[in-house]
């Protein structure tokens, strides 16, 4: 029993030790940990602390490649379709009221919900309520015509009898389409917009803006029905047992190309006109060029009339402005290209090689102005780590690159790793063992001042227990002295 009471305040002697000296060192090693995270990197602190204020003179370089050019409209946007970074705006955040440029997101809505090939039946609901002078198709009563000849019809002529039959078919009424329209805008991003019907006439609470319109136009340009209808300068829809002939003719001068039009614009794609008396003339335009695309948004130009009579709409002529500034004045520069490596990464344990490349996923590319500035195009790289243990994959995630123009971030991309590096497991043995050393030194020093004082008790346990065991050997040899001695005291006893 009192071997085993020892025995057990040994062993709590060594659990009372081991609880007391773990934590005490591990909590020393995390406070290393956090000192040596908080001064790793100093010039990232010292980054971090530098003012975050805007450069105002580098932005306007990347904006405006001239400063003193404008366009007559109460707002305009240019807009790289490519990046989708606005290259010129002008008033782009103010209300404007788009008139039939609210027909791209009753397209948009359609080609969402509804199916092209679907017949639809004309009803009185889709005619009522349009003006004597509202731009119409002239759809009839009972007249059946597809979604998609209703499409065009809406697009190509601007007809807002279309539009009306259109929000008809997929909502059921004018009404819940108005309300598909203002959610859609809503998900898209569109801060400063309320629609109050699919074909814009107008309407005090009907409004948008210039960003808000591009919003919208990207959104449908996602769709290859879309695109192609917009760019249709001429559309004929047949006659039918149950409706005559429309043939329908662009509004949007930019596209049609004819003799007399000097308006046509060859690098235009489409999108779509609108007018009414308070909205000015309003164009939403596309164009392409040696791969540059770019949208232009145009709200509010005025009608000009000419010596000759003829009504000039200067929506047409500020686009064409606008549009050939963009192209004049810009042009694509790689910042960053997967065929050029720009960084490495120290590879433990590797069979060959010591360290893999990395290049970016993707081409950087960004739309400058002639005049930019190269010093103010920069990149950062972010590797996941210094170093990666072997092995490593072809086209591994290995961290990140940021493009930087002045202070503002263009595009990031990953950086991949270019190659395969193999694992050599001789290597990888001696390394882990080594860091597992390393790392783990403090709980070898632990262990060993645990153990010396393990043993050291043991060792007391010992002498103690052999001290008692000589004590009952000496004490039993003494008994038996004693009764030896009596034996023979009693046996002389006896004889005498």
């Amino acid at each position: 029993m009192k071997k085993t009471r020892i025995f057990a305040r040994l062993l709590a002697l060594f659990l009372a030790l081991n609880c007391l000296t773990l934590p005490a060192l591990a909590a020393a090693e995390n406070a290393l940990e956090d000192t040596a995270a908080s001064t790793e990197d100093p010039a990232a602190i010292d980054e971090a602390a530098q003012d975050p204020a805007e450069d105002t003179a580098t932005q306007e370089a990347i904006v405006s490649a001239d400063p003193n050019f404008t366009v007559a409209a109460k707002a305009a946007l240019l807009i790289d379709l490519n990046t989708g970074r606005t290259v010129y705006e002008q008033d782009a955040d103010e209300r404007v009221y788009p008139a039939s440029l609210t027909k791209i997101m009753t397209c948009l809505i359609a080609l969402e919900n509804g199916n092209l090939s679907d017949v639809i039946t004309i009803d009185e609901a889709a005619l009522a309520g349009l003006d004597q002078d509202s731009s119409v198709v002239g759809l009839q009563v009972g007249e059946q015509i597809t979604l998609e000849d209703l499409l065009y019809c809406m697009m190509v002529h601007s007809g807002n009898d279309a539009a009306n039959a259109v929000a008809e078919y997929i909502a059921g009424s004018t009404a819940d389409f108005v309300r598909m329209m203002n959610e859609r805008a809503y998900a898209l991003g569109c801060k400063d917009t309320h629609f109050n019907n699919p074909h814009g006439l107008h309407d005090e609470s009907h409004y948008t803006t210039a960003r808000d319109l591009a919003r919208i136009t990207q959104a449908a340009l996602k769709s290859e029905n879309f695109r192609q209808i917009v760019d249709t300068a001429e559309y004929v829809i047949p006659e039918s047992a149950t409706g005559k002939e429309h043939k329908l003719k662009t509004t949007n001068l930019l596209i049609y190309e004819s003799t007399g039009n000097s308006l046509y614009y060859p690098r235009a794609t489409g999108v779509k006109t609108g007018y009414t008396s308070a909205a000015g003339r309003c164009l939403v335009a596309t164009a392409e060029d040696d791969g540059i695309r770019f949208l232009s948004v145009l709200c509010g130009a005025k009608t000009t009339i000419l010596e000759s009579g003829d009504l000039l709409m200067e929506s047409f002529p500020e686009t064409i402005k606008l549009l050939d500034y963009g192209f004049d004045n810009y042009s694509y520069v790689t910042a960053l290209s997967p065929l050029y490596p720009i960084d490495q990464v120290s590879v433990l344990n590797s069979a060959a090689s010591e360290a893999v490349a990395v290049a970016p996923a993707k081409d950087v590319r960004i739309l400058l102005p002639a005049n930019y500035n190269p010093e103010a195009l920069r990149t950062e790289i972010l590797l996941d780590a210094k170093e990666v243990e072997a092995p490593v994959s072809e086209g591994q995630k290995l961290g990140l690159a940021r493009v930087y123009y002045g202070k503002e971030l263009i595009d990031e991309t990953d950086l991949l790793a270019i190659a395969d590096v193999a694992r050599s497991e001789l290597s990888s043995v001696a390394t882990n063992s080594t860091a597992y050393i390393q790392q783990n030194w403090w709980k070898w020093i632990v262990f060993l001042i645990l153990g010396v004082i393990a043993a050291f008790l043991i060792l007391l346990v010992l002498l103690q227990i052999r001290r008692k065991r000589l004590r009952r050997m000496r004490m039993e040899k003494r008994r038996r002295d004693l009764e030896k001695q009596y034996r023979r005291r009693y046996r002389d006893d006896r004889e005498e």
